[in-house]
């Protein structure tokens, strides 16, 4: 993206940054995500359905409400 100063010049914001930032919270989010994923399924099958329905509903809404 760049930045206007007006009609003759354009100056480039640091896109190389911009996609190191959207990377590293990539990262961190499927990370978070796999922690938790593990953490359901290592439970032995005593999580009922409607506790992970929620935490699933949970997830989607934060990762729809993170890319807005």
């Amino acid at each position: 993206m760049a930045i206007n100063t007006n009609e003759d010049k354009r100056i480039p914001s640091d896109t190389d940054a911009d996609a190191e930032a959207v990377a590293s919270q990539e990262e961190i989010y499927l990370e978070e995500t796999e922690e938790e994923v593990r953490a359901i399924l290592s439970s032995d099958g005593q999580v009922s359905s409607r506790i992970e329905a929620e935490f699933w509903r949970r997830k989607i809404e934060k990762l729809e409400f993170d890319w807005k």
